[in-house]
């Protein structure tokens, strides 16, 4: 069974275990009267059962017989832990003396490190044994005392057993992995019940956080001991657990000030004082849950830098921490002054409602999310894994947040849509087992994966109608913003520079998408353009034109087809057709103004590089600004006229512009019918050309067309590749060849002399890669957009939400798929999240105001609010969620860690190949499939002169992925080098096999 394997095994088994015998404990603690007593400090109103440390702790031992194995690290831990319970559910009931229970801690320390669980820093068994009985007794207290609020010490033991986990998982630990995997398992089974509303139904009590504190020490310990050495190892440690240190160091410093015990109970805790800016004791778990996951996630990440890199992030983590203190302790001076220690919940909740509309925390990480999606462009849309991977485990903790901290009431609608991607990545992950190449299909599930939770984080996110506004808003806003960086170059020196073979390519940096963003922005902007305001609607459609305009200026013929799609969505499915078309209008009469320049810019290219000239990209420029603004006038008097009609000539207009509309219609069905054998010809002409392939190389610049533009042709390589992925599919019709492996097939197979990664198609890709399997999962999201698309019609004829808002979200959401579904949008993740973030408007529940006959988006149900799910409901979402974002904390921390080695390696490849080795071995110890890796080390080696341990390298990349070329074709290169011309010929051959269309292959092989 693998680690990875192993984790989730254990994090289910755990969590099921919990939460089943959760309940069993509530009856028990009932018939032995066994409860928490409301007294002092505390701040329950009714006595809570305790025992809750018995269900988290057989959950826990459960799962970790079943799945740790390795007996001689597994007794010692179950025996600790079983002593440590007895001890603490005893004090629960009779309150044991201070002394005592540290004795039997100090006890158990020196056992556990006796039987090889404590610390291990090389320095003396003295040494070790000391640290570890500091350790296990601060860790133990710093839980128990960090247990003073609903949910605060269940949720830092998931996720410092998480952190375990994954770190059990970078070294290949079974043991670490399954232990780290059970603690988190327990004590997100516990969870539910003890964060329920409206308050606990149950206490962990002594016996519960003493033993997980136990616990969590000692995988610590034994994780960190395993990863690093000396003060390394100490200082990841204290990362693993720097929520709950920091809050004892906070209560031990307050407390020796104000000269009251440490023992005494009191609200002085950590948790006490977030809880005065959250609001709620869920809040305050989710928020230190999610400080204590960041933490950890940037310790395990330097982890692979090196000795110093861990210490410095210790170091400047602690200083964080000392300065939180320092502020907490002068705010609870002014506090004390003002004779208001004690803030109560009441007057909370009413200096909210007095804020009103002040910005709240979600308001802000939604512009922060939306506005970084915009933006990426400016980024090459985060494609590389060194950007998404880092911002995919960021947005994974905050989307746990967010889940935890208020659960939200999903439609089906967005249910189908994150859940459909959370499957395709799964699947992807899963298909590691039967793909060619484990390493692609590892980082493809990856970023499905990522696509789901930023899915999932925009549901979460926009859940009213001022999120609506906030998240359309921003996100065109920010696409603005990359259309004015872009025309400021236009008009500069350096214009050329923006185009590739005469079209629009940067900032971006692929044409194709760049187009995607714009017309997306220009769909949004709607949302403006539909106002009344007409210092508003004016400027927005005229910006929008602009938009528009530079979408024309890549001249991409997928993005007129889904420009075309976005109108129709646009027009058909949502209310306000008639204005919204003569907005539309106006939005072409503008782009009409400026298209000769616009199109001239193709013509132009007069260098060997494909560079158009400088006059004719600033002509561009200013048609495009000259064509926004006529729009906007077009619009602004279309607008002043409308406003000064009255309701019954607005009335009449409104038939008058449908009948023109109407007419327009049948004249262009007319002609269009009138013209039949001249469209029936070119048609064939263009499928021909259509399905005409090359098998040469593709020119570095090809000639422009006569016409100035690209657009109606219909030559080109898509056929090439749809017809790979296809014959792909239908040879392997159920789970297909694996994620991301696509490349093998393709050089394989194809017809042409162009290397690509994908099919440039969202449906083919998913096919050929998943099969009908994956297949289904994208048909759920396809359904919930469209779903989504349906319901907000109804809810804009119903009042609930703006036209413009309504339209802008379908357009830009209709646009990417439809892009995407021609070419290969969906693997930009900062482009998809722009779509996502327009499907989350799409998707919101919107229920109708008290008294109204149902909701808009629940046909049949009569309640105002939205309905509360089964329990059973509740447990299969709140056990999926857990499920998904634990996976993707794991695979995601796995694969930086190993890209980051990696990227040590290279950079050490000249200046030290040893290191580069050493380097390259630990990521190939987080991933074994690495080809990136293995070529590393075959180059660190080679540079060393060590021929036949490189070549031996070779050879395991040549298994690794049977299918790739490239691992023969360096094993040439190294047998030319060692002067074995024949060996090398051979190794040439088996590279041109699996790329015939290779000349560079070919010659070699030839030749040798």
């Amino acid at each position: 069974m693998s680690v990875e394997t192993r984790l989730v095994a254990a994090l289910l088994v755990a969590t099921a275990a919990a939460y089943l015998l959760t309940p069993v404990a509530i009856r028990a603690a009932n018939h032995l009267d066994f409860f928490d007593q409301p007294k002092g400090y505390k701040g329950h109103a009714t006595p809570i059962p305790y025992l809750g440390g018995s269900a988290v702790l057989a959950a826990f031992l459960l799962a970790l017989l079943a799945l740790a194995g390795d007996a001689a690290r597994t007794v010692p831990l179950l025996a600790a832990t079983a002593v440590l319970w007895a001890v603490g559910t005893v004090d629960d009931r009779r309150h044991l003396s201070p002394a005592l229970r540290v004795a039997v801690e100090v006890t158990l320390a020196l056992g556990l490190w006796g039987a090889g669980l404590g610390w291990e820093l090389g320095h003396g068994d003295a040494l070790d044994a000391a640290l570890t009985v500091i350790w296990v007794v601060g860790v133990v207290n710093a839980f128990n005392l960090f247990d003073n609020m609903d949910g605060a010490t269940s949720t830092m033991g998931a996720v410092v057993g998480g952190a375990v986990a994954i770190l059990g998982v970078v070294d290949q630990d079974p043991w670490l992995t399954a232990g780290g995997a059970a603690l988190a398992g327990a004590c997100l089974g516990f969870i539910p019940y003890n964060l329920a509303r409206p308050h606990a139904r149950i206490f962990l009590g002594d016996g519960g956080s003493m033993p997980v504190g136990l616990v969590a020490a000692t995988l610590v310990m034994t994780g960190a001991s395993a990863a690093a050495s000396g003060l390394e190892a100490v200082a990841l440690g204290l990362l693993l657990v720097g929520v709950p240190a920091t809050d004892t160091a906070l209560v031990i410093i307050s407390r020796r000030r104000k000269g009251i015990s440490v023992l005494t109970g009191g609200r002085d805790h950590l948790t006490h004082r977030v809880r005065r800016r959250v609001g709620t004791a869920r809040a305050v778990a989710v928020t230190l849950g999610a400080v204590q996951a960041l933490v950890a996630v940037v310790a395990l990440v330097a982890l692979g830098a090196g000795p110093a890199t861990i210490i410095g992030v210790a170091v400047v983590v602690l200083a964080a921490g000392g300065t939180a203190i320092a502020l907490m302790e002068r705010e609870e001076d002014r506090l004390v002054m003002a004779g208001d220690v004690v803030v109560p919940q009441e007057a909370l909740d009413q200096a909210r409602e007095r804020r009103g509309a002040s910005w709240s925390l979600g308001d802000v990480a939604l512009v922060v999310f939306a506005l970084g999606a915009a933006l990426s462009p400016l980024a090459f849309g985060y494609y590389g894994t060194a950007t998404w991977v880092p911002i995919g485990l960021a947005l994974t903790v905050i989307a746990a947040m967010g889940a935890i901290r208020r659960p939200p009431h999903l439609t089906l609608s967005a249910r189908l849509v994150v859940g459909g991607l959370a499957a395709i990545g799964l699947l992807a992950l899963l298909s590691s087992g039967w793909a060619t190449s484990a390493d692609l299909a590892g980082v493809d599930a990856n970023r499905w994966i990522v696509l789901a939770v930023v899915a999932g984080l925009a549901v979460l996110l926009v859940r009213s109608p001022r999120r609506e506004l906030l998240a359309v808003g921003v996100l065109s806003a920010g696409i603005t913003v990359v259309a004015v960086v872009v025309l400021v170059k236009m008009l500069g020196s350096s214009a050329p520079e923006l185009f590739l073979t005469g079209r629009l390519h940067q900032p971006l940096g692929y044409v194709n998408a760049e187009a995607t963003v714009f017309l997306m922005g220009a769909w949004l902007l709607f949302f403006a353009a539909e106002r009344p305001q007409l210092w508003l609607a004016g400027p927005a459609l005229g910006i929008a034109s602009l938009l528009a305009s530079l979408a024309l200026l890549s001249q991409s013929r997928g993005a007129a087809l889904a420009a075309a799609a976005g109108v129709v969505a646009m027009v058909a499915f949502i209310p306000g057709r008639t204005r919204r078309a003569t907005a539309l209008l106006c939005l072409a009469a503008g782009m009409a103004v400026a298209a000769r320049p616009l199109l001239d810019v193709l013509t132009s290219i007069d260098s060997p590089a494909g560079l158009p000239t400088a006059e004719a990209v600033h002509a561009a420029a200013r048609g495009a600004l000259v064509g926004g603004i006529v729009t906007g006038a077009l619009w602004t008097a279309a607008t002043v006229v409308r406003s000064q009609l009255s309701a019954s000539a607005q009335q009449l207009a409104r038939r008058a512009i449908q009948i023109s509309f109407g007419i327009a219609a049948v004249a262009a069905i007319s002609l269009a019918v009138t013209s039949a054998g001249r469209i029936s010809r070119e048609a064939d002409a263009q499928w021909a050309a259509f399905t005409s392939v090359s098998r040469a190389e593709p020119a570095a610049v090809q000639a422009p067309p006569a016409d100035g533009s690209r657009l109606f042709s219909g030559a080109g390589n898509r056929y090439d590749y749809w017809r790979v992925a296809w014959d792909a599919f239908e040879r392997n019709p159920v789970a297909g060849i694996g994620a991301g492996n696509f490349t093998s097939v393709w050089l394989r197979e194809r017809r042409v002399g162009e290397d690509v990664r994908q099919p440039h198609s969202i449906q083919l890709q998913v096919l050929s890669e998943l099969g009908v399997l994956g297949g289904v999962a994208l048909l759920a999201v396809l359904a919930g957009l469209l779903g989504g698309i349906l319901a907000t019609g109804r809810h804009v004829r119903a009042g609930l939400v703006a036209p413009g808002v309504a339209a802008g979200a379908t357009g830009a959401a209709v646009t990417w798929l439809a892009h995407t579904s021609v070419d290969w949008q969906h693997l930009l993740p900062g482009v998809t999240a722009i779509a996502l973030l327009s499907a989350a408007v799409l998707v919101r529940r919107r229920p109708l105001p008290s008294g109204a006959a149902g909701t808009a988006n629940e046909p049949g149900t009569a309640d105002a609010t939205p309905p509360r799910p089964r329990r059973a409901v509740e447990v299969a979402a709140f056990g999926a969620t857990a499920i998904v974002i634990a996976i993707a904390g794991a695979t995601l921390t796995r694969q930086a860690v190993a890209d980051h080695a990696r990227a040590q390696a290279y950079e050490l490849l000249r200046a030290d190949p040893q290191a580069a080795i050493v380097q390259a071995d630990r990521s190939l110890r987080l991933n074994d499939a690495s080809l990136r890796s293995l070529y590393v080390k075959a180059a660190a080696q080679a540079r060393l002169d060590q021929a036949a341990a490189a070549e031996a390298t070779l050879r395991r990349a040549t298994q690794t992925d049977p299918s790739n070329p490239v691992p023969w074709a360096l094993l040439g290169d190294l047998a030319t080098r060692r002067g074995n011309d024949a060996q090398a010929k051979a190794f040439y051959r088996r590279a041109a096999a699996l790329s015939p269309l290779d000349s560079g292959l070919q010659r070699q092989a030839g030749a040798g």
